[in-house]
């Protein structure tokens, strides 16, 4: 609000706040100034400030690294830029990433998301691969559901376990896609792996939905 409040009575004074912005970062600013001048950047820039924005994915406070995610894509940068951060060591930048990627499910491969997602990656990434997954396709969410579950999962599985209910009762209805035969199978032998912990009927409504 106070960095809004500033853009206005500097553009009520005739002035360029995105100007002031990159003449500042262009200073080599510490790193609790370039978190502001980045972010303020993103928030009265254009596209072609992404370019000076980049660097600071690089940044070594993630903080930084944070707000020039979020400034990358609110001034129309691609998603693939940012898409590799989802493995950052700083919980902070990958919620960043994960509110940048909302509705861009392609720009994480499956394939990486699911190394991501494998045991020895911190809790955080293995958060962020998980919740990407989900939003692959339909099939790929009930996949991963039922894996976490079959694996009994500690950090995940209760997770898993409350998005496959609330699939099976609201999202199952307009699966119109079927999965391919290959899916199919597969999901099959998860149900009959998983049906001691989601129950016999959960497991039948999943098999006839299949």
């Amino acid at each position: 609000m106070t960095r809004a409040t500033a853009q206005w009575a500097v553009r009520r004074a005739g002035r360029s706040s995105a100007a002031i912005y990159r003449n500042a970062l262009a200073d080599d600013p510490p790193a609790g100034r370039a978190r502001a001048l980045v972010a303020g950047l993103g928030e009265c820039g254009t596209r072609q400030d992404v370019d000076i924005i980049l660097p600071f994915l690089e940044h070594p406070s993630p903080r930084v690294r944070a707000a020039a995610v979020r400034a990358v894509r609110r001034l129309g940068g691609s998603p693939i830029s940012i898409a590799g951060m989802l493995a950052d060591p700083a919980p902070v930048v990958v919620r960043a990433v994960k509110q940048a990627l909302r509705g861009e499910p392609d720009a994480v491969p499956a394939v990486r998301l699911w190394e991501l997602l494998a045991a020895e990656s911190p809790p955080h990434v293995r958060l962020g691969a998980y919740e990407q997954l989900r939003e692959k396709d339909t099939w790929t969410r009930v996949h991963v559901d039922l894996h976490l579950l079959v694996a009994r999962d500690v950090e995940l599985g209760h997770r898993a376990h409350a998005d496959l209910n609330d699939w099976s009762r609201r999202g199952a209805a307009t699966a119109y896609q079927a999965p391919t035969k290959e899916m199919t199978l597969l999901l099959g032998r998860l149900v009959d792996a998983a049906e001691p912990l989601i129950g016999a009927q959960q497991a039948r409504q999943l098999r006839w939905i299949l």
